[in-house]
């Protein structure tokens, strides 16, 4: 009789394992974040080829994220007229963030951190490593 317990046990536990397999790891290809608002840039990426998005995110959200110093920070979308990703520092990249006013701002933000749009060819996901620059359309 231990040994059926046992062995119900471990059939279901096998079971409740392999329905977390979906968890975490990257989202399909064809699908992509849909943000409150529709936000149109060029990114251009490590390699220069230039891509043109609508529906563009940061990690499924119309900011970005990351931190300035010790604190964390969000910068909207709409007060931002372009990004430079700077150098790596560690797991970070340095990015610097030029306002529609004349201002800039430098955050650091995980380089595996990803960026979505929707291109006229499809879908587009990037993580931040890969990215040189951010222009937002006014």
């Amino acid at each position: 009789m231990k040994n059926f317990f046992a062995a119900v046990l471990v059939i279901i536990s096998f079971l409740f394992l392999m329905g977390m397999g979906g968890l975490g790891g990257n989202p399909p290809i064809d699908k992509i974040p849909e943000p409150k608002k529709n936000f149109s840039v060029v990114v251009i990426d490590r390699q220069g080829v230039k891509t043109s998005l609508s529906q563009f995110s940061h990690a499924g959200k119309v900011v970005i994220t990351g931190k300035r110093g010790s604190a964390d920070v969000a910068v909207p979308f709409e007060i931002v007229s372009q990004v430079q990703f700077q150098g790596q520092e560690g797991n970070k990249i340095l990015l610097e963030i030029s306002l529609r006013e004349p201002k800039k701002v430098e955050i650091r933000v995980d380089k595996l951190s990803k960026f979505y749009g929707q291109a006229v060819f499809g879908t587009f996901q990037i993580e931040a490593k890969d990215l040189q620059s951010i222009n937002f359309h006014p």
